[in-house]
């Protein structure tokens, strides 16, 4: 075990826990190398992370899943009972690490990233920058805050204000940091007859998206899948974007299709939530609906804005309930929000606004 307990005011303080010391050395010079971060203690399994998450009390833990001893599920949990902490699990992409981190999302970790590779992969450099970049982030989420009633702190539409638009034909979401859990959340709350299909683009990387939607589709009775090229949408299923082409829709004999574009074009990311929800406006019209959940960045604020051009119905999650609030602040900030909902209020505004 491996600490030190000086701090410099306004630097975020990184915990590193991972068996791996070369993982550990290479994590640790990014992060003291990038200005405004640093690592002040290295743990090397979930028992000492748990230990010097209590002693040093770190802005953010990089958390391995697989460790021997206490893993980093474990880790988590106990985390959270005892010293609530930011949380980003660190995964191979094998299936069973990748669900093994979404149980730790679950248990309360904020995001998961995977895995960086060895030092002399092409990918080595960007893999680390994600880390660092999402731990950055993280980093300044409040989990006491998150922890607050949320059921008073929307702005909810009136009744009149519902039935003025026309009843949509898909529901569009876009969710960034600490959207999966709160696409758990959302999506557990709706019951298995939904009338609509949902399809929705989360960043994340490709390695992740199927584990992503096998997770999802045990926490809620909605059918969930990963969408594929003219695939026809279902209602009652959600239509998960693959992590590495853009998921747009298409009307074939008066059915609406998933419409996959492998090409980035002139979009910063990719899957882009701005993609999906200008096709979703260009094809549905006035009977669609978007919605911005959690994020970093400013993606969905221009799609978003076309679908409530388009006579859409457009909502955005509150800033009390996300883990993040960059997404859901950009959409409002552009006009393109109808709706400010909390996490809690979204389901049955949903509820009303497609029966």
């Amino acid at each position: 075990m491996n600490s030190d307990a000086s701090m410099t005011n306004g630097e975020i303080r990184v915990l590193l826990a991972d068996d791996s010391p070369t993982i550990r050395r290479h994590l640790a010079t990014m992060i003291n190398a990038t200005p405004g971060m640093k690592v002040i203690g290295e743990a090397r399994d979930g028992a000492e992370a748990l230990a010097l998450v209590q002693q040093l009390q770190p802005d953010v833990v990089s958390m391995d899943i697989r460790m021997p001893g206490m893993d980093g599920l474990q880790a988590t949990r106990l985390i959270m009972e005892q010293h609530p902490t930011p949380v980003v699990v660190v995964s191979g992409v094998l299936t069973s690490e990748v669900e093994l981190s979404f149980r730790a999302i679950q248990a309360g970790a904020l995001a998961v990233v995977e895995k960086p590779p060895d030092r002399r992969s092409p990918a080595f450099e960007e893999k680390y920058r994600r880390l660092v970049t999402t731990l950055a982030a993280m980093s300044k989420v409040s989990l006491v805050a998150r922890r607050i009633p949320l059921a008073e702190q929307s702005t909810l539409p009136t009744t009149g204000l519902l039935r003025s638009l026309q009843i949509p034909e898909v529901v569009a979401i876009g969710a960034s940091a600490g959207g999966p859990s709160a696409l758990s959340r959302l999506l557990g709350a709706l019951p298995a007859e939904f009338p609509l299909p949902i399809v929705v683009v989360q960043h994340m990387p490709p390695e992740f998206i199927y584990g992503l939607a096998r997770w999802l589709d045990k926490s809620t009775s909605l059918g969930v899948c990963v969408a594929h090229d003219g695939q026809a949408l279902e209602a009652g299923v959600v239509h998960l974007s693959p992590g590495d082409a853009h998921l747009t829709l298409a009307r074939k004999d008066g059915e609406l299709r998933a419409k996959l574009v492998m090409e980035r074009g002139t979009y910063r990311y990719q899957p882009a939530v701005d993609m999906l929800f200008e096709s979703v406006a260009q094809v549905c019209g006035g009977r669609s609906m978007g919605i911005v959940l959690t994020g970093m960045g400013d993606d969905g604020a221009r799609g978003l804005k076309a679908i409530r051009d388009a006579g859409g119905h457009t909502l955005a999650q509150d800033r009390a309930s996300s883990t993040v609030f960059g997404m859901p602040s950009a959409a409002i900030e552009a006009g393109a929000v109808q709706y400010v909902v909390s996490l809690t209020n979204i389901p049955s505004t949903l509820l009303k606004l497609v029966r």
